[in-house]
């Protein structure tokens, strides 16, 4: 049976596919398009229309909890310094989220960014910057609470805040080290999943950089995270049976060392877990599209390899989106990470809702 590939240029571009090499596309691949359009809308809808409430709602909670977090009662060690560098990054995370679903929706604004090299660079740079930034702090405060309790004589410092401000600036440094290599590589800015016409016109599509921000950004993150998790959780059984044998006084500051791993143990695996999809579809679609990529070929048996590989790299694009989208959620919720682990911090937030409350009656 034949066919039908008279669907138009535009409606085609409604339904997700913009390329420049349209036409060249195989009708299969087209079609195979309007197959997984459920799945795509799906994943357009979040993107396009729940995103925006995470970034409103992410910004505020993150402004709430620096403010918590910045105050007499909670800044009293090198934590509070992590967690509030955290939420500076993850707002700056959200903000980008932000230009990337303007551009889809003006015109306008996509085209002052495509008119500008400076701006596209430095929005291919930010993008990626506040987001290994905040994996990064995430990675630091997992494994400064592992040593913290591993050897807890050593951790005994009255410089917790400035060495917690020497690793972040260092950090930081390596967070836009890395974040530089989208100025040669274009990777996900060239096919982006928040469909605005993108102004990647020198950088390559992929490279060997990309293997770097990858593994940079979720594989080695992913490692240390597990593993120090792992650690974090194995001596924390160890305390539980040393506390019964010590006297009130250590007792209660073991309480206080536990509610602190409890609350970074929360961060963390939550992280972990919302990283690892995204992480792993990255992985694949890298592999698909360097090392698995095919071309149209003359040759029947070649050319239905490539439809197939074409077919599966749309696929692989809306799973990116999916977990994409998923993955903004590690943005937002750290407050209510914050106040369900740690004691502190809720009774902090209580204490100023009822003056709150006192204060319009």
């Amino acid at each position: 049976m034949a066919v039908n590939c008279s669907v138009d240029f535009e409606e085609f571009c409604r339904l997700g596919i913009c390329s420049v090499d349209f036409e060249e596309w195989p009708c299969q691949a087209r079609i195979y398009l309007l197959q997984i359009q459920p799945f795509v809308n799906l994943v357009r809808f979040l993107l396009l229309n729940v995103t925006p409430f995470i970034i409103i709602f992410g910004v505020i909670l993150n402004v709430v909890s620096f403010s918590m977090l910045s105050t007499v009662i909670l800044c009293d060690s090198g934590l509070s310094l992590y967690l509030r560098a955290l939420a500076i990054s993850d707002n700056g995370a959200l903000f980008n989220y932000a230009v990337g679903i303007a551009r889809h929706y003006s015109t306008s604004i996509n085209t002052l960014y495509m008119n500008s090299r400076f701006l596209c660079g430095l929005n291919s740079i930010f993008m990626e910057f506040f987001q290994i930034t905040s994996t990064n702090l995430v990675v630091s405060l997992t494994w400064t609470r592992v040593g913290a309790i591993i050897f807890p004589l050593k951790s005994i410092s009255k410089n917790h805040n400035r060495n917690a401000t020497v690793t972040i600036v260092v950090l930081t440094c390596i967070s836009f080290l890395v974040s530089l290599t989208k100025l040669f590589s274009g990777g996900y800015e060239s096919d982006s999943v928040f469909e605005y016409k993108t102004c990647q016109k020198v950088a390559t599509p992929w490279g060997s950089t990309m293997y770097i921000y990858i593994a940079f950004s979720s594989w080695l993150p992913s490692v240390f995270i597990f593993i120090g998790n792992v650690l974090l959780i194995i001596h924390m059984k160890k305390s539980e049976l040393i506390r019964t044998q010590m006297t009130c006084t250590h007792r209660n500051n073991t309480f206080s060392s536990s509610r602190t791993s409890r609350t970074l143990l929360a961060v963390s695996i939550v992280y972990l877990i919302l990283l690892l999809p995204i992480g792993f579809i990255e992985t694949l679609e890298l592999y698909w599209d360097v090392v698995l990529t095919k071309s149209p070929s003359t040759n029947p048996t070649e050319n239905d390899l490539y439809i197939k590989w074409l077919q599966e790299k749309m696929l692989l694009k809306w799973c990116r989106g999916l977990c994409f989208h998923i993955y903004h959620w590690n943005f937002a919720i750290n407050f209510f990470l914050y106040y369900l682990t740690g004691k502190k911090f809720r009774d902090r937030v209580i204490d100023i809702m009822s003056i709150t409350r006192f204060r319009n009656f």
